[in-house]
């Protein structure tokens, strides 16, 4: 946990990276029924990385997750700290409306952070409202996902 009184979050050159694929906590489901309609939705506990005063990313709209039916929906796990600044749920599913598969979505919402952030953890998964799906990662050797 970040117990460091000197630490200040909105200055960049205090980012210490946390998560890696053995200990991000969020879990980010894309749902996909027989009539076509989508739905997300994303679980944390939040608590152990946060840093003081500030909600998880999980509630935030297009950071930990986010759907639009006409196109496809997206969810996000990692640094919640970086990764809220970018909306990188959100970016998939806006680069997947203007024509990008879900894995090149995702691998371009990833690399939109990598390029500010180089040490952090993060991983995006995005798929469309035909069930084409990807995914991207940073900072992980491997990211595991399942569809069914």
């Amino acid at each position: 946990p970040r117990r460091d009184e000197d630490y200040n979050p909105r200055r960049d050159e205090d980012y210490k990276p946390w998560s890696d694929e053995t200990n991000h906590d969020t879990i980010g489901i894309i749902a996909l029924d027989w009539k076509g309609k989508m739905a997300v939705g994303t679980s944390t506990n939040g608590a152990t990385h946060k840093i003081p005063g500030r909600s998880s990313d999980s509630v935030i709209p297009g950071a930990g997750a986010y759907v639009d039916n006409a196109v496809g929906g997206a969810v996000a796990t990692g640094d919640g700290d970086v990764m809220m600044r970018f909306s990188p749920a959100f970016l998939a599913v806006e680069l997947i409306r203007g024509g990008a598969t879900p894995h090149a979505a995702a691998v371009e919402a990833v690399h939109r952070i990598a390029k500010k952030y180089p040490d952090y953890s993060g991983a995006v998964v995005a798929a469309t409202k035909n069930g084409e799906y990807g995914a991207s990662c940073h900072g992980f050797s491997k990211f595991t996902y399942s569809v069914r």
